[in-house]
């Protein structure tokens, strides 16, 4: 009795990791297909007793939202779908309010503002890097 409480353990963990591997797998695909379209910002919350959200927010040159995608859900079978709601907004500008004024969730709210400032994270270390390699040595 055991053992097989032990072995059905074991296959629930092998298929758990398996098709956490095959969510990644597919969010990996759109991202890349979102990089097609320009920088892609990503932000996420974690949900402890709501579905947690993951937003990909494809950028142009000036920061403005050009194509975004929502992913939602509790179980690894959630997908990527299509978010519109901070389309033609500047990255730069969006906040709290402006997010709640176009009906986004707690959960979608936090992950759009965890992406603006990812991003910003993102190009202030990149402004360092560039700061350092073009300091002369020895200084």
């Amino acid at each position: 009795m055991i053992g097989m409480l032990f072995l059905a353990a074991i296959v629930v963990w092998v298929m758990q990791t398996l098709l956490a591997l095959w969510q990644f797998r597919r969010f990996n695909r759109r991202v890349k297909e979102l990089r097609r379209f320009g920088r892609v910002a990503i932000g996420k919350s974690k949900g402890r007793f709501l579905a947690g959200a993951i937003v990909l927010l494809c950028i142009d040159e000036d920061c403005r939202i050009i194509k975004g995608e929502l992913l939602e859900g509790v179980t690894v079978f959630a997908k990527c779908r299509p978010f519109t709601a901070l389309n033609e907004l500047n990255l730069l500008s969006i906040h709290k309010s402006i997010c709640e004024e176009r009906g986004l969730t707690r959960q979608q709210v936090r992950a759009a503002l965890n992406a603006r400032q990812d991003y910003l994270s993102y190009q202030e270390l990149q402004q360092e890097k560039r700061h350092v390699s073009v300091t002369p040595a020895g200084r």
